[in-house]
């Protein structure tokens, strides 16, 4: 029996830890969106500054439907197919917008986020094709 020597580079494990990124991620938003849904009057006292007069409701469906997509993609990005590697640098870009609109407010934590959404954004970008080589897909 033959062994193939695989060409994956240690940027993989960057790209895997994205997918994990997006699991968290999306249980999170999973997380909001159902105490959105549930539990709105905890979240409803937060609301007094917000950027878009948008219901709880309405919050929490949104916070819903981006954390299964996030966990989704993140779970899937592990194997390495196209479709979960666009969607991950589709989600790491919005997440990198939300986060420098909130550099001012939250400098440090979303400085760190920028940067995180970056790696993440170029290892999926230039190594998320390895994934899938390096299962032999």
């Amino acid at each position: 029996m033959e062994v193939e020597e695989s060409t994956a580079t240690g940027w993989v494990a960057l790209v895997l830890f994205g997918g994990l990124a997006l699991v968290l991620l999306g249980s999170v938003h999973l997380f909001v969106g159902s105490l959105a849904l549930w539990e709105p009057e905890i979240l409803a006292g937060t609301r007094s500054d917000q950027l878009l007069p948008i219901s709880l409701t309405a919050l929490g469906w949104l916070h819903m439907a981006i954390g299964a997509l996030a966990v989704i993609t993140g779970v899937a990005l592990f194997r390495g197919p196209v479709w979960a590697r666009i969607v991950a640098i589709v989600l790491a870009s919005l997440s990198a917008i939300v986060d420098f609109l909130f550099l001012h407010v939250h400098p440090i934590w979303s400085g760190i986020a920028l940067v995180l959404a970056a790696l993440v954004i170029w290892a999926v970008a230039r190594h998320g094709a390895e994934v899938a080589d390096a299962q032999g897909r």
